[in-house]
């Protein structure tokens, strides 16, 4: 049985003020409005960001030395995490993104997404010139879109699609579906009860093997202290290197 497959990820991508959150809310709204579950996640440049405030009880905490700082309330849940991102790849990033994600849709991170062939790029530009940069920089993009004009781009006859996302948004949707939508309902309609992740690469796994596998780890939990199994949970064992 092949492993289940990863989970999408379409990147936007482009240079500063070209439109790329412009077309991230647009991809959230449509793709959402289609049922699909959709993460987002914001490379953010200045060095020194927090998303914290700096004086609130949150912020004191990792002041004082929390490397995790969890603020729940009535409508949010949020963790804060003070760890150095500088060498993260795309993979770690991603990892922290909830099980129940369909599709994960990041916005820039361009020297990890760029000639990664297995992420549907969508580029912003305000030029043709950037356009041209863009197709030798990025691969593969399934589209265009941006401040530059379609009159302006059609000048370049090239068979990359470019999409006015706000008089167009469907079309740009359309695009993104056909390449993320059958991962997402292979996702969806996999019987795979057991997955094996190692650094990021599933493994894959036979109807035989997951059971057996299954039966033994349920076998082992239901011997521990505080533990009460029916056969039907959903369980997360994170095995880390000592080192």
């Amino acid at each position: 049985m092949p492993a289940l497959p990863s989970i999408p990820i379409v990147s936007v991508v482009g240079s500063r003020r070209s439109g790329k959150t412009t077309a991230v809310e647009a991809l959230v709204r449509g793709l959402t409005a289609k049922g699909y579950r959709v993460t987002t996640v914001k490379h953010i440049h200045q060095p020194d960001f927090t998303i914290d405030t700096e004086a609130r009880d949150t912020w004191r905490h990792a002041h004082a030395g929390a490397k995790i700082v969890v603020a729940v309330a009535a409508g949010e849940l949020t963790t804060i995490k003070k760890v150095d991102t500088t060498k993260y790849t795309l993979s770690d990033i991603t990892k922290n993104c909830e099980d129940n994600t369909d599709v994960i849709i990041v916005e820039g991170f361009r020297n990890l997404v760029a000639q990664d062939l297995t992420i549907p790029k969508v580029v912003t530009a305000r030029t043709t010139e950037e356009i041209e940069e863009a197709l030798r920089v990025f691969k593969p993009i399934v589209a265009f879109t941006g401040l530059v004009s379609k009159t302006e781009g059609a000048q370049l006859k090239i068979p990359t699609p470019l999409v006015d996302v706000i008089q167009e948004p469907r079309r740009l949707i359309e695009i993104v579906e056909k390449r993320i939508g059958p991962i997402i309902q292979k996702r969806r309609g996999s019987k795979e009860t057991v997955i094996i992740d190692i650094n990021g690469k599933m493994l894959p796994l036979n109807s035989y093997v997951q059971k057996v596998t299954r039966n033994v780890l349920f076998g082992i939990i239901s011997t521990l202290k505080g533990a009460t199994v029916n056969g039907d949970e959903n369980v997360q064992i994170t095995i880390r290197s000592p080192s």
